[in-house]
């Protein structure tokens, strides 16, 4: 079962949850999942949207937050956009800082990756079977679009999510998949692309059912389909993208209420 509940139970303990922050526009739930988090692993520049972010919303217990009030448990990457002033400031509160200048054929995302998988081996009994949640990962440059999602295929069977720019990505294995999507933040619209070997592939849930439906490049996908039930079923032979619209729970500051994205 792959579910999204998360989105909205912030803060709850449905599910555990690793959050990843990438160098990208951050959406406004991203302070709520951050408290809800077991893990919170920021990629260098992502640093910068953190500490530049955290600012613009307001919670119930502290009406004006500032950048101390989330403090990452990591900080990974070549350290090449991350501005120096925001790296002491976080190394002075006690973020780790994992230097891989070193490392030039891997992406930031891969590195945080990474590093979430080892702590989830590390620490089973605090992260085990949790979600791994990338904000900032899509949106921007289609290459780095692209390779975030190349990163998905690099690990098949993980429950890795990618948000940005009003869409969640992720990676369905080969074999059945349940899905339960948070009807409230996600769809209607969804999708169900193949980037890599020939698939095919039958669903339930969908306004379009696939029956057999092979799914390849430069021939059909799945794309401007609608969710018609809680709970969509896809059965594959190769891995596929499942892609939905996300609305954003968390409103904007300037029309939220005070106990929105509470972070208490």
């Amino acid at each position: 079962m792959l579910s999204d509940r998360f989105l909205t139970s912030v803060g709850g303990s449905q599910s555990r949850l690793v959050l990843l922050i990438l160098n990208y526009r951050l959406p406004p739930v991203t302070l709520a999942l951050w408290k809800h988090a077991q893990l919170r692993v920021v990629a260098d520049g992502g640093a910068n949207r953190l500490y530049d972010t955290v600012s613009k919303w307001s919670c119930q217990s502290v009406p004006k937050l500032n950048p101390a009030d989330a403090v990452p448990d990591i900080i990974k990457g070549d350290l090449d956009s991350i501005r120096p002033e925001v790296l002491e400031f976080y190394r002075h509160l006690g973020s780790r800082i994992v230097d891989l200048s070193d490392d030039q054929d891997t992406t930031d995302l891969q590195k945080c990756i990474d590093c979430a998988l080892h702590q989830l081996k590390e620490d089973p009994s605090q992260l085990d079977g949790a979600s791994i949640l990338a904000v900032g990962a899509l949106g921007g440059r289609m290459d780095h679009v692209l390779s975030s999602l190349n990163t998905l295929y690099r690990h098949e069977g993980r429950k890795i999510l990618l948000c940005g720019d009003g869409n969640l990505v992720r990676l369905l294995p080969a074999g059945r998949s349940r899905l339960t999507p948070d009807r409230a933040t996600e769809g209607p619209a969804c999708g169900l692309v193949n980037l890599g070997t020939p698939a095919t592939a039958s669903s339930t849930g969908l306004k379009w059912n696939l029956d057999n439906t092979r799914l390849e490049v430069a021939g059909l996908q799945s794309t401007s389909n609608i969710i018609v039930s809680d709970e969509v079923i896809v059965d594959t032979d190769r891995p596929l993208l499942w892609m939905t619209e996300f609305h954003d729970p968390v409103q904007l500051p300037e029309t939220q209420s005070s106990t929105n994205g509470q972070l208490e």
